[in-house]
Formats: C-alpha cells, structure tokens, sequence
C-alpha cells in the first residue's frame, strides 16, 4: 500500500471517529446514543417494525439491539407489543415522547451536516459519496468472497 493509500484510509478512519466522537457529544444532553437514534429514525408511532427487522437495517445482532431497545423502553421512547401475526416476536412503536424526540434530534442533526460540508461544494461532496460507496462495495464483496 503506498504512502497516499494509507493516509487515505486513515483520514477516513479518523473523520468517521471524529464524527462518531461529535455526535455523541451533540446526544448526551438527550440522554441519547448514536444506536439508539439509529433506531429511533426508523420508527413510527401507528406503525410497529418487528425488532428482527430493526436488527437487520442496523446491522446488530439480535442481542445487541435486545439490549438497545431495553434501554429506550425504560426511557420511554418505545414500546414492543407481541407481533399478532407472529406470537413469537415483538413489534416496536414509538411513544408520543420518542416522537417529540426523534424530530427534536433529526432537525438538530440536520443543522449539523449542513454545517459540517460547509464550504464543500455539492460536486466534491458527490465525488466523495461515490468514492466511498466504492469502497464501501468493495469491502462487501470481499467480505461475500471470504464466506464462500
């Protein structure tokens, strides 16, 4: 790998951690972690997502997102209800409170990636979109690749 290659990966490695680092900075007074808004963003309150499929979108394991949805539950923000088509799982909605806060906190995060490409134009940013939706697709490749 050259020198150029692995300050490339780098600098990606480095932004994803700063961003990681500054949205949990901006959630914490919402008592809020990225994983949990995560979730949140895909929920409504009239219409409940079986928690197997919540796991799937985020890509966490099904007790990883067990232990993420206890979590909001206690806060208030969802609740699960027993699946009626399916007795063995669960759907999940959020309360009229997980509502007020998901825009709350959607709006927020909409002012900061605004303010975070700031002087970039739409071109670079959409060259930057597709260069890392390249790598993205190659990793999965590889990734496919290994497991076969």
């Amino acid at each position: 790998m050259s020198a150029c290659e692995e300050s490339f990966f780098r600098l990606i490695a480095l932004t994803g951690q700063a961003m990681r680092s500054y949205a949990d900075q901006r959630l914490k007074s919402f008592d809020l972690t990225v994983e949990q808004l995560q979730l949140l963003k895909e929920l409504t309150v009239a219409t409940g997502r079986a928690q197997s499929v919540l796991g799937t979108i985020s890509s966490k394991s099904p007790a990883n997102i067990t232990r993420i949805l206890d979590r909001l539950e206690k806060k208030k923000r969802i609740v699960r209800r027993q699946n009626p088509e399916d007795g063995r799982s669960s759907l999940v909605f959020l309360t009229e409170e997980g509502e007020r806060l998901r825009t709350e906190v959607i709006s927020l995060f909409e002012g900061i990636c605004s303010e975070l490409v700031r002087g970039i134009s739409d071109e670079r940013q959409q060259v930057a979109v597709l260069v890392l939706g390249a790598i993205k697709t190659n990793i999965e490749r590889s990734q496919k690749n290994e497991t076969v």
